[in-house]
């Protein structure tokens, strides 16, 4: 059985869903993929890939539970907290982001990592919901993403085009449950362009 982590925040996690652990993407995940994977859902929060942000990952017990389990695939989807202007360098995200990746790379599962650039956040009636900001995910979380991928060779799946006005995501970020069922698809064929295999 290959074991998937999902690391991420509340977009991973599923908040605003009415059942999380059935409407997540992990858990929509689990369900396409069958009883050859185990996909776990560590997902957190208000979490942020800077170590000194408000809620940082690595701080939090699912990080540590994420590393032992030692799967085989990682889904690292993390930066849209980091777009609060209390949290926002790109120096100091970078550096951390990469420390993250670095974490489950050396795993000794040596598992494939693969990363996600976030769907867009949105301003909501010109109001950045949360402190979240769409410029710094565009123009910063984003090509950071990026960046770290080209340098690493790690797989990249970019979600930047799969919401692109709040139909799915109403306070603007936080995908509902038909957006959670789109999330876990762009996420699926990201992962296996050509279906999976048992």
């Amino acid at each position: 059985m290959k074991r998937i982590a999902c690391i991420g925040d509340s977009i991973t996690w599923g908040f605003t869903l009415l059942n999380p652990w059935k409407q997540s993407y992990p858990a929509l995940l689990q369900k396409r993929l069958g009883t050859e994977y185990e996909v776990r859902n560590f997902g957190y929060n208000d979490a942020a890939a800077r170590f000194d942000a408000d809620t940082p990952y690595v701080r939090k017990k699912v990080y540590r539970d994420s590393l032992a389990w030692n799967p085989d695939i990682v889904l690292i989807m993390l930066g849209t907290n980091d777009t609060k202007k209390r949290n926002w360098d790109p120096e100091i995200f970078e550096r951390d982001y990469r420390k993250i990746v670095e974490s489950y790379t050396s795993l000794p599962s040596r598992p494939r990592v693969v990363l996600i650039a976030p769907i867009r956040v949105h301003y909501i009636m010109n109001i950045p919901l949360m402190g979240l900001y769409p410029e710094t995910m565009e123009q910063g979380v984003r090509s950071i993403i990026h960046k770290v991928a080209a340098e690493t060779g790690l797989e990249i799946i970019d979600l930047k085009d799969l919401f692109t006005d709040t139909k799915y995501c109403r306070d603007g970020v936080h995908p509902q449950r038909e957006g959670a069922r789109m999330l876990e698809e762009a996420i699926y064929r990201g992962l296996f362009p050509e279906g999976h295999t048992s």
